[in-house]
């Protein structure tokens, strides 16, 4: 009967920082405000700049999604840190083999809500290698700068670098 249970389920609360809900709020109340964002992109060594309020926040943000480690079947796949009362810090366990490396959650002293959360993602294959370095940052509950940089390689190919930084301005 435990074999057929969902491995993907959420961890009992508390096993980790819920990190998913947090973007999660986040993107929905920036769908609702329209902020202008300045935004930086670039592949390789081409890079532009553009300012917008044209962003689809579940596609910019689901990096910080992927990032989430509240997963039943991490549970035991990460060693965990509290350097402090405000800070949470996630490390995967040697051996283990999955994609989040590393978490860290810094809180706001007064709002208790993230006010930095940094991740690396890691992908690695006999085809393909990926990672991504992202992090984000709000003050007082509102998410104020997000950037996500790495590199994707095909096995063939020359590793490809990439960058996206966004600068929230709200209305």
């Amino acid at each position: 009967m435990a074999a057929c249970t969902n491995p993907t389920k959420e961890a009992p609360v508390g096993t980790y920082y819920d990190l998913k809900s947090y973007v999660e709020q986040q993107i929905g109340q920036l769908k609702s405000q329209h902020p202008t964002v300045v935004k930086q992109a670039g592949f390789g060594n081409e890079k532009e700049q553009q300012t917008t309020k044209d962003i689809d926040w579940s596609r910019e943000l689901d990096l910080f999604l992927q990032a989430d480690i509240n997963k039943q079947a991490y549970q035991a796949s990460y060693q965990k840190l509290r350097p402090d009362s405000l800070t949470y810090e996630y490390t995967l366990k040697p051996g283990e083999k999955l994609p989040v490396r590393f978490l860290r959650i810094e809180l706001d002293s007064v709002t208790r809500e993230p006010r930095l959360v940094k991740a690396t993602l890691r992908t690695k294959n006999s085809l393909y290698e990926s990672e991504r370095n992202v992090w984000l940052q709000s003050e007082k509950g509102v998410l104020k700068r997000y950037h996500i940089e790495g590199f994707q390689q095909l096995a063939w190919l020359d590793q490809k670098r990439f960058l996206i930084d966004g600068q929230i301005r709200m209305p």
